[in-house]
């Protein structure tokens, strides 16, 4: 509800004009230094553009209108005008002529080109696809105005007194609405920038704020002059409600300065400061059932600070068994603490006997395993001929079935190699595929042919160039039949035909060019199809010279491989006959080996199935005395491990009894601090329980001071005012225009007021 709050009607007044202009501005001095820098974004030298580009910020410049409008005033120092130019914009949408409105003087195109008539007032211009800029004069007094006056240790002084003053100064901007004049009142924003120099120190601002930078200040004030007045007038209810709001109609400035000069300020003003329905935006329409449903709020607030003050009685309580049980945890564990104390004291006796023990059962399980020890290597040897033999019997056997199976795949594949040298010939002694042997002989013979065609094709590439060049030599001569030897050269034809097109772009007619040459149409044209003749032949000429030359290399690399290449496949040829005659011999030895090794091996087998028996009795017995001996192992690792482990054991399980009796000790200590802890709680709850009283008691007073107070400004007439702030901003909103403007266009207008600088003589 707190849109209800501080005479709800007078903060949307302050939101909409003071607010809106200038946000943060008000009061401000040279020890806001530090903020005011983080707003400040000038460049190192600050300039007049920097200061315009700062209001046009608050401002805006209507960018969705049809027509934008700017009105430039040029001020004298205490604000009288001395000339008022207009600048407009037509946003072109279509293709049609734009009809405008204007009443100004000395009207001109800005940008384009675009050509206008006038008629009392109405402007026609010329569409061109462009934006319309231009430009015109008036005599016309601005809706908005101030004035400016000038004060030196408290004298007011002329403007141009000013200049070289040192001390005090004081300069009061006071803003004039003079809408009224004309019709309905619009409301306008002024605000006003000035740059000071560091001859200004001091600098303090009513209705506005400084942004300091480097030596120089910035100064901003602005001004809704009028509004309050007016507003009062339509709704006088709201005279009461605006008593001690102040929206201000000027701003001034104090500094102390030295030799007094001051650059010129702009002002820009505009009166599109509202666009909004305020009666829908805060709904006054029920606002006493807003008051009211406010109302039975602070009474359901004050119930449940009475709730909470209950709880926090119910909290007390509680807290005092937590302190009971508290202390119970203190005492137990306190009893845990004396127990592990006791424990810890008994281990030492244990640990002693059980560690004798288990010493004597490891030395014991230690001469044991060494008498294993003797009877596992003699049967490890005996294990290991035998082994000896049967792997010297299987290797044999293996290598006499291997020999023979070589045999057998050696002959096997001399014959596949053999008969990859032959060709295959059908049932009627056809050849139905070619061999190796002759077709290492085709092989031959299709390289020496490739190699002559290769080298044919190198000459007829060569020799293309001058092939061409005999072409252009017979269109030339051709030409030089055709016009009686007058163009008997490549030179002479181009300088005839271009020459003659040259003349015919220029504007000559080409009948009467043909004349000056002493030719008629049809030689004309057979000198054209000549001449780009030529032209074509001369660039093919031209790419094949560069290509043979880019490629020279790469031609001599390929002649000498397919020379080399024909010698090659006549060496291959030869190899593969001799291949082939050695392959035949091959076979026929290997037919004879293959006989040879399968006796060897039937005697091998028989040998390896004795050894086997031998190997298999000796492995067994082996087998026997490794695993006694690696029980014996087994026991005396065991034994040992646990003479090492219990001995590493008892001082970790005494650490861990140590670590519990430690923990113990810690808990009841713990436990000793909880109870002072919940001791302490009870102390703040009772704190909370007597905070609560005194929540109570605010919202009472909340409910009967506030409230109830804030329910008595809202009455009938909210509505009335609410109604009269919204029909002013919206005169602001349809203010669209200075100078004039089609009706069936949407506008947008500023004003930019410049006053003239002060400058001291140097």
């Amino acid at each position: 509800m707190k849109k209800y709050v501080h005479k709800g009607i007078s903060l949307v007044l302050v939101m909409t004009m003071s607010a809106w202009c200038l946000a943060g501005c008000g009061s401000s001095d040279t020890e806001k230094k530090n903020s005011d820098k983080k707003e400040a974004t000038v460049e190192a030298t600050v300039s007049v553009n920097r200061v315009e580009a700062l209001l046009n910020s608050k401002i805006g410049d209507g960018a969705d209108t049809e027509k934008k409008e700017t009105v430039f005033v040029e001020m004298n120092a205490d604000g009288t005008v001395a000339k008022t130019t207009v600048s407009n914009v037509l946003k072109v949408s279509d293709k049609n002529n734009i009809s405008d409105v204007s009443d100004l003087d000395n009207i001109k195109n800005l940008k384009g080109d675009e050509k206008f008539t006038s008629d009392n007032g109405k402007l026609i211009w010329e569409n061109k696809g462009e934006d319309i800029s231009y430009q015109g004069t008036t005599s016309k007094e601005t809706p908005v105005k101030f004035d400016v006056s000038y004060y030196i240790d408290g004298e007011k002084t002329a403007p141009e007194q000013m200049a070289g003053k040192s001390g005090t100064v004081k300069i009061v901007y006071d803003y004039i609405n003079n809408s009224a004049d004309e019709g309905e009142f619009v409301p306008f924003i002024a605000l006003t920038g000035i740059v000071l120099g560091d001859n200004f120190t001091n600098v303090k601002v009513e209705n506005g704020k400084v942004i300091d930078y480097d030596d120089s200040s910035i100064v901003i004030g602005y001004g809704a002059p009028g509004f309050k007045d007016h507003l009062i007038a339509k709704a006088g209810k709201a005279e009461e409600l605006m008593k001690d709001i102040d929206i201000p109609e000027s701003f001034t400035i104090t500094a102390d300065v030295k030799d007094f000069e001051m650059n010129m300020a702009l002002t820009i003003a505009t009166s599109e400061i509202g666009d909004m329905n305020l009666e829908d935006a805060l709904d006054f329409s029920d606002i006493e059932d807003k008051m009211a449903e406010l109302t039975d709020g602070t009474d359901q607030l004050e119930k449940g600070a009475g709730d909470i003050q209950e709880g926090a009685g119910e909290l007390k309580n509680g807290s005092l068994k937590i302190n009971d049980g508290a202390k119970d945890i203190a005492k137990y564990t306190a009893d845990l603490y004396l127990g592990t104390t006791k424990l810890l004291g008994s281990y030492e006796t244990f640990n002693k006997a059980l560690l004798s023990g288990v010493r004597t059962a490891d030395k014991g399980a230690k001469k044991l395993y060494k008498g294993t020890q003797s009877v596992k290597t003699a049967a490890k040897q005996l294990d290991g001929g035998a082994k000896s033999l049967n792997s010297g019997a299987k290797e044999l056997n293996s290598a006499a079935a291997k020999v023979n199976e070589g045999a057998g795949s050696l002959s096997t594949g001399l014959k596949t190699a053999q008969a990859a040298f032959e060709d295959v010939k059908d049932s009627h002694g056809n050849v139905k595929s070619q061999g190796l042997n002759n077709g290492a002989k085709a092989l031959a013979q299709g390289a020496k042919e490739a190699n002559a065609g290769v080298k044919e094709l190198a000459g007829t590439l060569q020799g293309t160039p001058d092939s061409i060049q005999a072409q252009i030599d017979g269109v030339i001569k051709q030409v030089g039949s055709a016009t009686g030897g007058a163009i008997s050269s490549k030179e002479a034809l181009n300088q005839t035909v271009e020459g003659i097109n040259t003349a015919v772009t220029g504007g000559m007619e080409l009948s009467a060019v043909l004349q000056t040459k002493g030719l008629n149409t049809k030689a004309y044209y057979q000198l054209v199809q000549a001449y780009y003749s030529v032209q074509t032949l001369e660039t093919v000429k031209s790419t094949f010279e560069t290509q043979i030359a880019g490629k020279a290399a790469e031609m001599k690399a390929l002649l000498e491989g397919m020379a080399a290449l024909e010698n090659g496949t006549a060496s291959l040829n030869t190899g593969i006959g001799t291949l082939y005659a050695g392959i035949k011999t091959l076979n026929t030895g290997a037919g004879t080996l293959a006989a040879g090794t399968g006796q060897m091996a039937e005697g091998t087998k028989t040998l390896f199935g004795g050894a086997k028996s031998l190997s298999d009795g000796t492995g067994k017995l082996k087998s026997g005395a490794d695993t006694l001996n690696d029980g014996m192992k087994s026991l005396t690792d065991g034994t040992g491990e646990m003479n090492k482990k219990l001995g590493k054991a008892s001082p970790q399980v005494k650490a861990g009894i140590q670590t519990v009796d430690s923990g113990a000790g810690k808990i009841s200590k713990g436990a000793k601090t909880l109870a002072k802890g919940t001791g302490t709680l009870d102390s703040g709850i009772v704190t909370l329980f007597d905070g609560t009283k005194t929540l109570k008691n605010g919202v009472i007073k909340l409910n009967k001071d506030g409230i109830s107070k804030i329910t008595d400004i809202f009455g009938n007439d909210t509505k009335e005012i609410i109604d009269a702030v919204e029909e002013i901003l919206n005169n602001g909103k349809s203010y669209q225009s200075f100078s004039g403007m089609n009706k069936n266009m949407t506008g947008s207008v500023k004003f930019v007021f410049k006053t003239a600088e002060i400058k001291a003589d140097k």
